[in-house]
């Protein structure tokens, strides 16, 4: 019988088959090293301008700079120096040919003193235009100033034309909001847009344009960079009304006017309060002072629920604001199952803005106040400015105060945390909006009640 089984290859095979390829890898050229990208080449300051910067601030180094054509057939130079010693001082110096193959000095700005270590200073060159970037970062806080210069006429120096304010909310303030604040300092509008967490983890984009009083025209070499130099034009406004359009459904409407018949809408914001529909709150103010700016005083604010056959009915209704603060702004927020109703008031010295937070215990109690912030803003002419935030959770009695002061150009943070003891509860129905009828010793501006715990601690400070 014939064998069937597959025939194996002579040993001989396998020797030759492995010499082959032990020859073929001894042949075979290594695989060429990947070249090591090489660096960038610094940009270097021409020698002429550095000699320049040395002859004129021989006690300063160079931070950054930048180029750029500002004007047609000018190549000028924006330098930012430090001071070495520990006053964090910064500056910012233009540069320009001096007609001679050489460079000169053309302007200098005032010093700038960000604040804390880790607050930096930058400065970019675009045609017709120098942008001057203060990032300040202390603690919590996180402010982003950019301020943008174009070249005057002939020899008129460069002049303040924008400013830009961006502060991020806090991540450990739930109620705190951030914004950004662009203004056209030669025409005077103002643009806020504010990007803030609502029903479901969605963004809320709110924008609202507004008009600003006009400054005499700001030099360069004259401006002082100071956290609060433009504080009028870049001060934080009260939160944008969630429904820019001003509409309501035809429903909220006739509610509204049947329960309120002399009251007219000045703000209103929409959203989830309880259950899944989109319930409402408005603020009414007396139809004869509608078209006045804040008018609070006889302001109530109402709130609407959603009904499950899609209609609305009149829930909780405030109480008439008081009269205490009869020109102060106030608007109303529904986020996160949450009503924020913010009253603020602003005079020549300063601002003070109060926020109130409301929500539902359960499905069929009324509305309570389960929060307090209160925001005050002092300035003085010295500038030694002072702000002062103070947020209570009035169901465990957590107090938390803050005060951040610039004097001199110069930023303080201090925090105090405290315990208080939980008072009776403050329901929205006939609630007249004054932090003292919460009780005697209700939080207010001037400090926190009588504390159970204390942990008042400096946390930060200089």
């Amino acid at each position: 019988m014939p064998d069937q089984s597959t025939p194996r290859p002579p040993v001989r095979s396998f020797l030759t088959l492995a010499l082959t390829a032990i020859l073929a890898a001894c042949s075979t050229a290594p695989p060429a090293p990947v070249a090591a990208a090489k660096p960038k080449p610094e940009h270097q300051l021409p020698d002429a301008a550095r000699q320049a910067l040395a002859q004129r601030f021989p006690d300063l180094t160079v931070v950054s700079d930048s180029s750029a054509v500002a004007m047609p057939g000018v190549d000028d130079i924006a330098v930012v120096l430090k001071r070495g010693d520990i006053s964090g001082e910064h500056f910012v110096a233009l540069l320009e040919p001096d007609g001679n193959g050489g460079w000169r000095v053309a302007d200098t700005s005032r010093p700038i003193v960000p604040g804390c270590g880790k607050c930096s200073v930058s400065a970019d060159l675009a045609p017709h235009g120098l942008y001057v970037r203060v990032i300040r970062a202390l603690g919590p806080d996180f402010e982003n100033f950019t301020y943008q210069f174009a070249p005057g006429a002939a020899a008129e120096p460069w002049r303040l034309v924008n400013v830009t304010a961006y502060i991020p909310p806090k991540p450990d303030d739930a109620t705190s909001h951030g914004f950004s604040a662009s203004v056209d300092l030669l025409s005077g509008q103002r643009t806020d847009i504010v990007d803030e967490p609502g029903d479901d983890d969605a963004t809320l984009h709110r924008e609202r344009q507004s008009a600003v009083a006009l400054r005499a025209p700001i030099a360069f070499g004259e401006f002082s960079f100071a956290a609060d130099a433009l504080d009028i034009e870049t001060r934080k406004l009260a939160p944008v009304v969630f429904d820019p359009a001003g509409t309501l459904p035809v429903a909220a409407v006739d509610a509204l006017r049947e329960r309120f018949p002399k009251m007219t809408v000045q703000s209103q914001s929409s959203g989830t309060l309880r259950g899944e529909g989109r319930d409402i709150a408005a603020v009414l103010v007396p139809a004869d002072r509608a078209a006045r700016t804040g008018a609070a005083a006889d302001a109530v604010v109402a709130v609407l629920l959603a009904q499950p056959d899609g209609s609305v009915k009149v829930g909780d209704v405030s109480g008439a604001m008081a009269h205490d603060c009869p020109t102060c702004d106030v608007q109303v927020q529904i986020a996160r199952r949450t009503l924020r109703v913010q009253t603020t008031d602003v005079n020549a010295t300063g601002s003070v803005s109060v926020d109130y937070q409301f929500a539902f215990k359960a499905k069929d109690t009324p509305l309570r106040l389960v929060g307090l912030r209160t925001e005050t803003t002092q300035r003085a002419p010295d500038s030694a400015n002072r702000r002062t935030v103070a947020s209570t959770n009035l169901i465990n009695g957590d107090h938390v105060e803050t005060v951040d002061g610039v004097v001199n150009g110069r930023r303080s943070h201090n925090e105090q945390k405290t315990r208080l003891a939980p008072g009776a509860p403050v329901l929205l129905s006939d609630f007249a909006f004054d932090p003292a009828a919460i009780g005697d010793d209700a939080p207010t501006a001037a400090g926190p009640r009588a504390p159970v715990t204390t942990a008042a601690e400096t946390i930060s400070g200089s």
